[in-house]
């Protein structure tokens, strides 16, 4: 799907190393703000699904803003565009794969999406579904114990998933998202 957006990404320095692996950055979609407005446009349509199957369940405790999503993201910055992998956690929208109970996580299957942005226009591809650390209430985050990481192979345009949970790699949240030549 391709869309213009309203206003232009705001200029940001080149990702240094896009290959080395980062821990996947996360946004609360549950309260609309400034800091995650890229992320809630990405998943607009999804976000507003997951508001409908809240109020088809009678519940309205989330009126005055969205029902629970939340996204974890990975951005490479380069000279002509931007690339984001995003993926929604939403109850309705994704599936328990592994709980680790010493590390007050929960490893779901969510759907991925890329947006890729070059000047005002964004191309939105979905990529199936992904791996998403979803913390226990209250838990702390640990990136040396629990972590969602990723990175971008250069050479293969390949952006790259990965996840460890109790400091052990969680088997089938490995995965390769090729981007697309242009």
């Amino acid at each position: 799907m391709m869309t213009e957006i309203a206003g232009a990404v705001a200029a940001q320095p080149l990702t240094p190393d896009p290959g080395a692996w980062r821990p996947m950055a996360y946004a609360d979609l549950q309260r609309p703000s400034a800091q995650a407005a890229t992320y809630a446009d990405i998943w607009k349509d999804a976000v507003d699904s997951n508001n409908r199957a809240y109020a088809a369940a009678g519940d309205r405790r989330f009126e005055t803003g969205n029902a629970p999503a939340t996204e974890a993201h990975f951005v490479i910055w380069s000279t002509r565009r931007s690339v984001v992998l995003s993926v929604l956690d939403t109850a309705p929208g994704c599936t328990v794969k592994q709980v680790g109970d010493h590390a007050r996580a929960t490893v779901k299957l969510c759907p991925t999406r890329v947006a890729i942005y070059e000047g005002v226009q964004v191309r939105t591809m979905d990529a199936g579904r992904s791996c998403f650390l979803e913390l226990a209430p209250g838990a702390r985050p640990d990136a040396a114990a629990s972590v969602a990481y990723a990175s971008y192979d250069v050479a293969t345009r390949t952006l790259k998933t990965g996840m460890i949970l109790d400091h052990q790699a969680v088997d089938g949240c490995s995965l390769d998202i090729p981007l697309q030549r242009q």
